[in-house]
């Protein structure tokens, strides 16, 4: 029988800063070209008062540019009482590695998160240094903090420009793309979006984009946006002013001439549609549970688990870095979990004398699940007992067996999300064959998560990371970005290691998670914003919310009632109720239950 998942507590909200970030004057490091900057940025490790190894996020890389604005923002959490150090890190990009110190440094700023947000205009310049070059200039960073809002509306746009003329700063059919830029509290516009190049085109139409509301305008409709048409590798300087309130407002598509063009030369937004897509919480409190599956590495590179060195064996308290990390993630993970009962893998071991790359740790391949955390870790043990640490390091086995589970529970009324956590301690020897298979899984209600236990390099896993790239095999690219990579050592010696270790290996499970759901059609049952159901009527302003248009509940919307629907059921067996309250449409939920 179908049982609601146990969700924590809630704690309050912490605000959100949106950090853009500028540079200006930066050290010309290349010789043939200018450099290629990128930012990364730190936070300050509480307990050890150094850096943290792994950026809290990172801009796009932008080239040949020494003044250059970044498209991507940066959103940390503001905590006013007290001192947030935060270091900004610019280097020059010369290779496709992902890691800042594999570039060139341009240098650092350090500073504080309460002295950018006290900065006049909440914008802050410093000075970029090198730690061995302090005397030479290496350019300034210059970041700007606005408090982001809690809009969850998604703003889908179709853009179009027609006659592009060879004529102007077009002197040949034009390479074009755009930009978006969105006034900040200051009146100072920053980018927001970029677009693909279209290639060689007089009326170029830009694919289809979506945007968060709180990217376009951070939930202030009257917010001035901006957009520039550029030829490729060319400044050019065509800026149609509005605001997304007037795009509300007016009749689809809209024209706006592309000064200083010849007449006939204009942008075009085709198309708008306005959607309020449920957030990751709204599909936890209809029901869709999370499900966690662990595979454990059971190679001879961890050794011998009798020895100290090893990297499995048990110290006087009853741990090791392959436990700890088992707790951190899976004490979070089982509170939405239905039945807390986890299928449990090993990979590279030989058990009855074969090499298996996926056996189950209880020694039942028929039923490998076992209760809950404190089952995992004594199967865990147990396996060790019975299996001989062995090799190679595949992931594809225990990846394909996963997506074979998530398969098995699709066909039921109640969508199951999944998350694969992976513990390993070496470089992978089956790459080819496990980008194929997470290429397969980013189809699936699946998120896998990857810790590196150990010393050993782990390069190869920042390319399944695919945060920056794709990946793609044999004709075919990943649906959606599915894989996070985290080293455990990046986290041994923190303050609240178990705790950081699960907010950095899950951080990216609620997106993922929202974008299958998304991509599929899943919608948890909850309403959107009156404004957002009411812009389905303004001019050529399209909407698609959860209720479809034009049916009984949503013309009651439109009279302002406030709609209250089971959130937990699988299958609605009374009737919504409508009531009529001073504020309107509200995201209240009810539960009136229905006979069977």
């Amino acid at each position: 029988m179908y049982q609601q998942p146990v969700i924590p507590l809630a704690v309050p909200t912490v605000p959100k800063l949106e950090l853009k970030i500028k540079c200006k004057g930066l050290a010309d490091l290349d010789v043939l070209s200018k450099s290629d900057p990128q930012c990364f940025v730190f936070l300050m490790d509480p307990k050890t008062r150094t850096w943290c190894k792994e950026p809290i996020g990172k801009t796009e890389m932008i080239l040949n540019k020494l003044d250059c604005e970044f498209v991507k923002s940066i959103v940390i959490d503001y905590r006013f009482e007290s001192i947030q150090p935060i270091r900004f890190t610019v280097v020059d990009v010369d290779n496709n590695n992902p890691a800042w110190t594999a570039q060139e440094l341009i240098g650092h700023f350090d500073t504080e998160v309460g002295k950018i947000v006290g900065s006049r205009g909440r914008t802050l310049a410093g000075r970029l240094e090198h730690p061995t070059r302090r005397s030479s200039n290496r350019g300034t960073v210059i970041i700007t903090a606005e408090e982001q809002s809690q809009s969850k509306r998604l703003i889908k746009f179709n853009i179009e420009a027609t006659k592009l003329t060879k004529k102007g700063f077009f002197s040949s059919d034009p390479n074009s793309f755009f930009i978006i830029h969105r006034a900040g509290t200051n009146g100072v516009f920053s980018p927001i979006y970029q677009s693909p190049v279209i290639k060689s085109k007089s009326n170029p139409l830009w694919p289809e984009f979506s945007m968060k509301e709180i990217q376009l305008c951070n939930g202030d409709p009257d917010r001035q946006l901006k957009i520039e048409v550029k030829k490729f590798k060319d400044n050019g300087r065509v800026t149609p002013v509005f605001t997304f309130q007037e795009l509300l407002n007016t009749q689809l598509p809209q024209y706006f001439p592309l000064s200083p063009m010849p007449a006939g030369t204009n942008l075009m937004i085709r198309k708008m549609v306005v959607t309020e897509p449920p957030s990751f919480l709204d599909y936890l409190a209809g029901g869709i549970p999370l499900n966690l599956v662990v595979a454990i590495d059971f190679t001879q590179s961890n050794g011998d688990p009798r020895h100290p060195q090893s990297l499995h064996y048990r110290n006087p308290s009853g741990e090791n870095d392959y436990t700890r990390a088992i707790r951190s993630v899976g004490n979070i993970l089982q509170c939405y979990d239905t039945d807390k009962r986890f299928p449990v893998y090993g990979f590279g071991g030989k058990v009855n004398g074969q090499v298996s790359h996926c056996f189950a740790l209880n020694g039942n391949p028929q039923y490998p699940e076992v209760d809950g955390v404190d089952g995992i870790l004594a199967a865990y043990w147990h396996a060790l007992q019975f299996s001989e640490l062995w090799g190679p390091t595949n992931f594809s086995p225990v990846i394909n067996q996963t997506a074979a589970i998530c398969n098995q529970h699709r066909s039921g009324a109640i969508e199951e999300y999944y998350v694969l956590l992976i513990l390993t301690d070496g470089v992978i020897t089956d790459m080819d064959n496990t980008v194929n298979a997470i290429i397969s899984a980013s189809r699936l209600p699946l998120s896998i998560i990857i810790v590196g236990v150990g010393s050993a390099n782990f390069d190869n896993m920042n390319v399944l990371d695919a945060d920056d790239e794709p990946l793609r095999a044999n004709g075919k690219t990943m649906a959606r970005d599915i894989v996070q990579f985290v080293p455990f050592r990046d986290f041994q010696n923190s303050a609240f290691g178990g705790e950081a270790l699960a907010e950095a290996v899950l951080a990216e499970v609620p997106d993922q998670f929202v974008s299958y759901m998304t991509q599929h059609n899943v919608r948890a049952r909850t309403m959107p914003r009156a404004d957002t159901m009411q812009a389905m009527n303004n001019g050529g302003v399209s909407y698609a919310p959860s209720i479809p248009p034009g049916s009984p509940i949503a013309a009651h919307i439109q009279n302002g009632y406030s709609f209250h629907s089971p959130p937990h059921s699988p299958s609605l067996h009374g009737s919504p109720s409508i009531s009529r309250g001073p504020q309107g449409i509200t995201n209240r939920m009810s539960y009136q239950q229905g006979k069977n």
